[in-house]
């Protein structure tokens, strides 16, 4: 038996991992275990000036169970421009389902209240 988390071995007749507190499973393969440790091709999702949107983007992805990282300058301190190049790559597997989320996040429309509704006065 093996933790599908930690991956540690087990004798036959626990079923929980103590420490990952996880159900144990018979063997670990692809679809049983957690961490995925195959190779994978990250290729270019998308390049931002600012870091501050390229880390958002990341973060949605990962929310989103896409494999991604941030590549670039990742601190605003002390850059005389204001601007910050940072690049996004995800994994070539999740590309689509990345570029879907990139779509529907950078091109949604916001619907902002009325410039009469922004007041905290009662009316």
């Amino acid at each position: 038996m093996y933790c599908p988390n930690c991956e540690a071995e087990y004798q036959a007749g626990i079923t929980v991992c103590k420490d990952c507190n996880i159900a144990l499973v018979e063997q670990l393969t692809p679809e049983t275990a957690v961490h995925d440790h195959s190779d994978a091709a990250m290729v270019l999702l998308a390049s931002f000036k600012f870091s501050g949107e390229a880390q958002m983007l990341q973060e949605l992805l990962e929310n989103n169970d896409v494999r991604s990282y941030v590549q670039g300058a990742t601190e605003t301190i002390g850059v005389s421009s204001g601007f910050n190049d940072a690049t996004v790559f995800v994994d070539e597997r999740d590309l689509d389902k990345a570029k879907q989320l990139y779509t529907d996040y950078f091109d949604s429309e916001v619907d902002l209240p009325e410039d009469e509704d922004l007041s905290d006065e009662p009316a």
